[in-house]
């Protein structure tokens, strides 16, 4: 029995005790003091203080830009034509800037084209594929996105993956890769995906395929090309994944289509997962801390609400427990194909429901009064470690819950406690805090990526950025631009 599962069946006997106890006097039931018990405590408990090995060209290095011009939407979330990913209110030339900048900071190249030949290079060097150097037409580039909120009959203003940014990253697959469109696949099989999402892309790339949750609906997702259904299917769910600490069902599938991609770019949101105070966004509060490109995998597995109580801070996601995330990261199918992580945060979320988000904290410094003016986080970032990458999201969206608070006196962004869990597992996979013994495809899991916590939010240094030599973490570039 790993620890995890020592944790959970603890924390229930306590909840079941403790809610006997206010039943007899009439107080709250088992769930009700679970939802009591919820804590939004999380704080870095050390800073600077690098775990596991950093990947990368350069190692443990996390590019973010940020261009307030790339974002101009008007924050009104009831107008129905007036929505933050049209192109009226994102800019997809600055956001196609944006990502070019990323790609040659992350590699050191001076081109676009050099900057992708670096990266199928790299993943060929750390993969079991080691004498893969390169890009081969034919070969299936899936684009990881995540969907959550995306309604494929009515399109509202919560977040989701930008179009622009899932159109800049496959400008780039085919201009300077050299993929052929009909060999990327965009995908999220937890979603559906709304039409001007896949508009925006099929305009320019008609023949780029998409995977969905359902059956396409043939009133609203017809290819505006060909008039009917076309390029866009459900999973067809086959066994692809495993776990290291239980036995699921239906998170063991993932995917035939993502099974046939020989490699992974994973495009996630700059996202915390839960808050308390969500009466305006409606559903449950969340389960965990943050949805960043590792928790991004749970819409590539058929089932993840199996999952959900394990990463649930009331229920199995207790200090220093096994994290499936670990898993679907180092999966041959899934994590491990990975070519390039990046971060979509020109609309940040505090929630996994969430209307786009005002930072107003260092860097950034968005008005947040009143909620309808331009100023947004306007990031985006790019890593090839995904610990790193999700290390940095995490430590952006923990500094934005101080000093923000809203007219009811109510914190406008939270982070759940053990928010960073996940990462140290990750890091520290070959020997982890949860003493899980991790394993994928036979083997054991060695360490993921570089997880740190950076200096201070006003200075933003990691232990790369203060010794390029010795440093053994992450290394953050910070690129504003105007």
């Amino acid at each position: 029995m790993t620890k995890s599962r020592k944790h959970q069946c603890s924390r229930r006997e306590i909840l079941k005790s403790a809610a006997g106890s206010l039943a007899l006097l009439g107080g709250l039931d088992e769930r009700a003091l679970a939802a009591l018990l919820t804590l939004y405590n999380y704080a870095p408990k050390q800073r600077n203080v690098p775990l596991g090995v950093a990947r990368g060209i350069f190692p443990g290095r996390v590019v973010w830009v940020r261009d307030p011009k790339a974002t101009r939407w008007s924050g009104n979330r009831e107008a129905a034509d007036d929505q933050w990913w049209m192109d009226k209110n994102t800019d997809q030339e600055r956001v196609d800037a944006m990502l070019s900048r990323v790609l040659r900071q992350v590699t050191g190249a001076a081109t676009d084209k050099e900057a992708w030949r670096i990266i199928f290079r790299y993943y060929g060097q750390r993969s079991a594929n080691a004498g893969e150097k390169r890009y081969r037409a034919g070969e299936i580039v899936a684009v990881k996105v995540n969907m959550n909120n995306s309604k494929p009959v009515v399109p509202t203003n919560l977040v989701n993956v930008s179009p622009q940014v899932a159109l800049a990253m496959v400008r780039q697959l085919v201009k300077q890769v050299g993929v052929r469109p009909s060999d990327i696949l965009v995908y999220d099989a937890q979603r559906d995906i709304w039409p001007g999402f896949l508009d925006h892309i099929w305009s320019e790339y008609p023949e780029v395929r998409f995977v969905q949750r359902d059956a396409p609906d043939p009133r609203y997702q017809k290819h505006p090309s060909y008039g009917e259904i076309h390029g866009l299917e459900a999973p067809q769910w086959v066994l692809g994944q495993t776990y290291s600490a239980d036995h699921f069902d239906n998170a063991r599938y993932v995917p035939q289509q993502v099974m046939e991609a020989s490699y992974i770019v994973n495009i996630a949101l700059v996202k915390a997962h839960s808050y308390p105070y969500a009466a305006a966004e409606g559903g449950d509060e969340g389960q965990t801390g943050v949805t960043l490109t590792a928790k991004n995998h749970f819409g590539s597995i058929k089932g993840p609400g199996e999952l959900h109580s394990i990463i649930n801070t009331n229920q199995g996601g207790t200090p220093h427990a096994y994290s499936p995330m670990v898993d679907l990261s180092a999966s041959p199918n899934l994590g491990a194909k990975t070519i390039l992580y990046a971060l979509d945060g020109l609309y940040c979320a505090r929630r996994h429901m969430s209307y786009p988000l005002h930072f107003p904290n260092a860097p950034f410094y968005n008005r947040v009064e009143p909620y309808e003016n331009t100023d947004w986080p306007a990031s985006l970032l790019a890593s090839l470690d995904g610990v790193a990458i999700d290390s940095v999201g995490l430590d952006i969206l923990y500094a934005q819950t101080k000093n923000n608070v809203d007219a009811n006196g109510h914190p406008r962004i939270l982070i759940r406690a053990n928010a960073d869990d996940y990462l140290a597992e990750e890091a520290l996979a070959h020997d982890p805090p949860s003493g899980t013994q991790y394993k994928q495809g036979g083997k054991p899991v060695e360490s993921l990526g570089a997880f740190e916590h950076w200096d201070s939010d006003e200075s933003r240094q990691y232990s790369r950025n203060k010794d390029p030599k010795n440093g053994k973490g992450i290394e953050l570039i910070y690129l504003p631009i105007g």
